[in-house]
């Protein structure tokens, strides 16, 4: 398959998921079923990020800059399962995601009878699948180095996505310093700071808003910027990610250096 360079809305591309068609039925049926594959040993935690109410959901640096509003610790997806669990009744939550874990470290067994139809990146054993499962989280606008498919398996997920040459109107953060791998927009979607940010209104111009329900999958080319936001009481994910040459044969640094020349 030729690698596409804009991002792709597959509807219904996991349907035929056995976890999907859980959680159609309950947040409880699906846990049930996620449950299943837990081994609970220490070899089956990955990092899970724990956010205050007055976070809300929301991955950013604490007020200062010089630290993150969130802290990172080990857990299982049963751990996790059962804080979102708890904190579905507060009227005003904590936050808790486990991100990018793998899926054969956390739930093994869970691929072999969730396999996404054929794709021939999918089919290099180096690509492998990765969990993100929590409640409602947020996270700014990054980009990732790699092409990234993302199935949706629970919950909703919004996906809003920019070109990379909209870097000047994202605003980012410190270079070497983010709650991401690489850098993030200053910018809250939720309530932008126009007077703050006023190139923003620029970027939204381009933006691509992505809605996705359980079964669908979203295509995101490499170096495409993306704010997620994950809605409902259970949010479950599965991604893949896979090395290919971007559009134009752009870098991470060319991206970055487009960064600097606004600063």
């Amino acid at each position: 398959m030729q690698t596409r360079q804009q991002p792709l809305v597959l509807r219904g591309y996991v349907n035929q998921w056995p976890a999907v068609m859980e959680a159609r039925r309950s947040p409880e049926a699906l846990c049930r079923y996620l449950l299943r594959f837990d081994r609970g040993a220490a070899a089956a935690t990955a990092d899970a990020v724990l956010m205050p109410p007055e976070a809300k959901g929301r991955l950013f640096y604490a007020p200062d800059m010089k630290g993150f509003n969130f802290v990172r610790s080990k857990r299982t997806v049963a751990a996790v399962i059962e804080q979102i669990a708890r904190y579905s009744q507060f009227p005003v939550a904590p936050a808790v995601a486990m991100q990018s874990a793998l899926l054969d470290d956390v739930l093994p067994g869970f691929a072999d009878k969730n396999r996404t139809p054929p794709i021939d990146p999918l089919k290099d054993p180096a690509v492998m699948p990765r969990l993100w499962l929590g409640n409602e989280v947020v996270t700014p606008a990054h980009f990732d180095e790699s092409h990234n498919l993302a199935c949706v398996v629970s919950g909703r997920r919004r996906f809003t996505l920019f070109p990379p040459d909209q870097v000047a109107n994202l605003y980012l953060g410190p270079l070497d310093f983010a709650p991401t791998p690489t850098p993030i927009s200053l910018v809250d979607f939720r309530s932008p700071d126009y007077r703050r940010f006023p190139r923003f209104r620029e970027a939204e111009r381009h933006a691509i808003v992505a809605e996705l329900e359980p079964g669908d999958a979203l295509y995101i080319p490499s170096l495409w910027w993306h704010h997620v936001e994950s809605i409902g009481v259970l949010n479950t994910m599965v991604n893949y990610w896979w090395t290919a040459p971007a559009a134009g044969g752009l870098t991470k640094a060319d991206v970055l250096a487009q960064s600097l020349e606004t600063r």
